[in-house]
C-alpha cells in the first residue's frame, strides 16, 4: 500500500514538473507573451489598471499607436481632446462604444469631427471607448467630470444598438451598486478569458517590466495560474448554464447580438433602468445646457434579422426637456441620410464606413445646431 502511494505521488510529480517544463519551453521558444497590446512603460500600466478597476475596461493599448500623427498619452486611454475646453465657448463631450472611440482614430474620420469643431469654434473632448454602453459611461462621466474638471455644456452621447447585450451580458454582472441600487463602479475581468479581459497584458507588461530577470519563469507561473482560473470559469458557467450555453460569459459578438434578434420583458427593462439611470445623473448637471441622444439602425434592422432596435426603447424612457434624440431611424425613412453602402464590409456590428462616419458627424451637428436652443 505504502509503494502505491510512493508510486503515484512521484507519477503525479513527475508529471507535474514535464508540463511546467512543456510550457516553459513552449513560452522560450514562441515569446507569444510578447504583444502589441502589452504595455511600453509603468505610468501607462498603472493608469490602464487603476482606472479598468472601477468602469471595467479602457481603449485597447495599442489603438493610438494607429495614428502616427496624433500626440498621445496616457489620458488618451480615457478620453481625447480634440479642441481645448474654454469659457467663451460653447463645450462638448461625446461619450458612446466603437462609433465614438473610431471618431479619434480613424484618419478620416477624425478629420472630420476636427473640421466640425474648427468651423463651429467649440471645445471638444471624445470619451468614446469600444463596448461602452449606459452603465459605463455613467461612471466614466463621474470621472471625467471629478478627477479631470470636465464640465461640457453639451453632450452628444452615441447609444448603438451593442449597448443592449453590453449591459446585459458584459457588465450586469460586474456592477457594484451603491446603497440605492444605482451604479457605483464596474469591476472588470480577472483571467476569465472574456473579451475586454486585459489581465494577461496587465501581467505581462508587469512582468517584462518589474521583474527583468527571469521572465519565462514567471511568464510561465502566470500561464499556468491563468490557465487554471480560466477553465474554472468555464467549469461553473457550464455547471450552471449548460454546456450549450457555457461559453456566454465571453460576451462574444453573437452573445451580444443575440438581444437584438430577441428580447424578453425583464431583459428590456433592465437596459430601459439602466439607461434612463444614465440619463438622470446627466440632467442633475446644472450647468448642462443639453444631452444629444443618438442612434442608429445596423444593417440587419434593414434586412429585417433584427427585431428589436434600440432607438424604440430609447423613445419609451421619460426623457427630460434637456434630452434631445437624435433618431436615425427616423433620419433615413425621412431620406435626409442614405442608407445604401454605408457599413463597413464584412462587420457584423454595422459600423459605418469611413466616408458614411464622416457624413454622420456632419450631420449629427447640423442637427444640433438646429436644436442647440
Amino acid at each position: 500500500m505504502k509503494k502505491n502511494i510512493f508510486l503515484i505521488f512521484f507519477s503525479l510529480l513527475f508529471s507535474s514538473a514535464l508540463v511546467y517544463f512543456l510550457v516553459f519551453t513552449w513560452v522560450a521558444v514562441l515569446e507569444k507573451y510578447k504583444h502589441k497590446n502589452n504595455f511600453t512603460n509603468l505610468e501607462s500600466l498603472y493608469f490602464h489598471e487603476e482606472y479598468s478597476d472601477q468602469i471595467h475596461h479602457l481603449r485597447g493599448n495599442n489603438w493610438p499607436y494607429e495614428k502616427q500623427n496624433m500626440l498621445w498619452n496616457k489620458e488618451d486611454y480615457l478620453f481625447s481632446t480634440i479642441s481645448e475646453f474654454e469659457n467663451d465657448k460653447d463645450n462638448y463631450l461625446i461619450q458612446g462604444d466603437s462609433w465614438a472611440e473610431y471618431m479619434v482614430f480613424k484618419d478620416q474620420i477624425y478629420e472630420s469631427l476636427n473640421n466640425s469643431a474648427k468651423k463651429l469654434n467649440i471645445g471638444l473632448i471624445n470619451s468614446g471607448v469600444s463596448s461602452y454602453s449606459p452603465s459605463p459611461m455613467k461612471v466614466q462621466y463621474k470621472i471625467l467630470e471629478e478627477e479631470y474638471r470636465v464640465k461640457p455644456d453639451y453632450i452628444i452621447s452615441i447609444i448603438d444598438q451593442t449597448d443592449i447585450g453590453d449591459e446585459l451580458c458584459r457588465y450586469k454582472h460586474n456592477i457594484v451598486e451603491n446603497n440605492d441600487g444605482s451604479v457605483k463602479s464596474i469591476k472588470r475581468e480577472f483571467n476569465t478569458g472574456a473579451v475586454m479581459d486585459a489581465s494577461k497584458h496587465y501581467n505581462f507588461s508587469r512582468i517584462q517590466l518589474e521583474k527583468k530577470k527571469f521572465i519565462n519563469f514567471h511568464i510561465t507561473n502566470y500561464y499556468i495560474y491563468k490557465t487554471y482560473h480560466e477553465m474554472k470559469t468555464r467549469v461553473l458557467n457550464i455547471k450552471k448554464f449548460g454546456f450549450k450555453d457555457g461559453g456566454n460569459y465571453k460576451c462574444e459578438f453573437q452573445q451580444i447580438q443575440k438581444y437584438l434578434i430577441n428580447i424578453n420583458n425583464q431583459e428590456k427593462e433592465y437596459f430601459k433602468k439602466r439607461t434612463q439611470e444614465y440619463l438622470n445623473y446627466l440632467v442633475s448637471k446644472k450647468y448642462l445646457k443639453k444631452i444629444f441622444i443618438v442612434t442608429f439602425p445596423h444593417k440587419n434592422h434593414f434586412e429585417g434579422n433584427y427585431k428589436v432596435n434600440v432607438s424604440n426603447i430609447i423613445n419609451e424612457l421619460n426623457l427630460s426637456p434637456k434630452i434631445v434624440h437624435i433618431n436615425f431611424n427616423e433620419i433615413i425613412q425621412r431620406n435626409q441620410f442614405q442608407k445604401e453602402n454605408i457599413y463597413a464590409l464584412n462587420d457584423p456590428a454595422s459600423h459605418l464606413n469611413e466616408e458614411a462616419h464622416a457624413l454622420y458627424i456632419k450631420k449629427i451637428f447640423k442637427i444640433i445646431k438646429e436644436k442647440k436652443y
